[in-house]
């Protein structure tokens, strides 16, 4: 892999969290900031559903730590994107810092998007996942 994507993976992260932190300055509640604990627990159960896709990488049988894993990963993403919500209906934030979180969660999605699609493209094959 060569240097120009992993910049670009590299300013999609960085502008994350700096939406992130900038909605806890800027409003000066740090209660934005608890949705971090989310994107530290969702590897986890990316790994479980990763386990049993059937490739042999780290595929160990059957397909119930798939589903746990799809489970917790609907959990992790509706808590990410349910607490702004929450934290906005209590009146413990402002809307801007939960627009700000919001803008924070699609820059990770796209570094993640943006991981795979790279991941995925084989130069001399076109992109391989999609074959």
């Amino acid at each position: 892999m060569s240097i120009g994507p992993l910049l670009i993976m590299a300013a999609l992260s960085s502008a994350a969290i700096f939406m992130h932190i900038l909605s806890c300055v800027l409003f000066n509640n740090w209660w934005p900031l608890l949705l971090v604990l989310g994107y530290l627990v969702m590897p986890f159960p990316v790994a479980l559903v990763l386990r049993n896709r059937g490739d042999g990488f780290m595929d160990t049988g059957g397909k119930a730590a798939q589903h746990w894993g799809e489970f917790i990963s609907a959990f992790v993403f509706t808590f990410i994107v349910g607490v702004p919500w929450i934290l906005l209906r209590g009146n413990v934030v402002e809307l801007g810092a939960v627009l700000m979180d919001l803008a924070g969660l699609l820059f990770v999605i796209a570094a993640v998007v943006y991981a795979l699609f790279t991941a995925a493209y084989q130069p001399e094959e076109g992109f391989g996942m999609f074959n």
